[in-house]
């Protein structure tokens, strides 16, 4: 099996289609705020966790730093609701995106990399074949053209890491004793740990970046329905 970082197009001159959005979550877990790190936190999001029934849903509208005891309070709110095999980190978002549209889509919507959007009949196509590792999440956008199919948010869990042979020391952060954090520069040059790599997976994840990678059996579902502005960068499995 190939597989393919998903990301936007470089030259914003060459696109196919004007769609674009604007919209946030509906709840965070804060960002930390340490002593030693200053504020700091992740992106990753998770669509399909409702938290509309937490009583202390108000409590997470906003991502705004708080002390590590008070993200780890509000962690432990969120915990209940969220399947047992994800990692919650600082920063987490919950919730389908909420907001506006305008313009034409594609069959696939990667602005920012770390958010993908199909169009209705895109998510038909890929159910219709069979993808594996597929959770949509219906995107609340309004869009003034009431003939634009519906955009349905992809969510990719961090299940995958990267080989740990292309990550250098150098590139490490060392983790802080007082608030956990740690981590590491995205290197350039970079490969995926096969044995991570759940059987027959067609979109997920990688662990501690932003990444989302997608099966060739993916990428050849949503080319029969025409061009996308986003660029499959392929990555190798180790």
């Amino acid at each position: 099996m190939r597989y393919f970082e998903l990301t936007e197009p470089e030259d914003l001159d060459n696109f196919h289609w004007s769609g674009s959005y604007r919209a946030e979550r509906r709840w965070y877990l804060p960002s930390i705020l340490c002593p030693r790190c200053e504020a700091w936190g992740g992106m990753t999001a998770y669509p399909s966790v409702d938290l509309s029934s937490l009583p202390e849903k108000d409590e997470l509208k906003s991502v705004w730093p708080q002390t590590r005891e008070e993200y780890q309070r509000r962690a432990a709110l969120v915990r209940p609701f969220v399947p047992p095999e994800i990692q919650l980190e600082a920063g987490c978002r919950f919730g389908p995106l909420v907001g506006t549209a305008i313009g034409r889509f594609g069959p696939v919507t990667a602005l920012p990399s770390w958010q993908v959007l199909v169009r209705e009949d895109t998510l038909t196509a890929l159910q219709e074949a069979g993808l594996k590792g597929i959770i949509p999440v219906r995107a609340e956008l309004r869009n003034r053209r009431t003939k634009e199919l519906p955009q349905y948010e992809l969510e990719a869990r961090p299940l995958v890491k990267l080989h740990p042979a292309c990550i250098q020391d150098r590139d490490r952060v060392p983790t802080c004793d007082y608030c956990g954090r740690h981590g590491f520069s995205l290197p350039p040059e970079r490969w995926l740990l096969g044995e991570s790599i759940p059987a027959d997976l067609d979109l997920f994840g990688v662990d501690e970046t932003t990444r989302i990678v997608v099966s060739e059996r993916f990428v050849e579902t949503v080319n029969r329905l025409g061009p996308s502005d986003v660029v499959y960068r392929e990555i190798t499995v180790e």
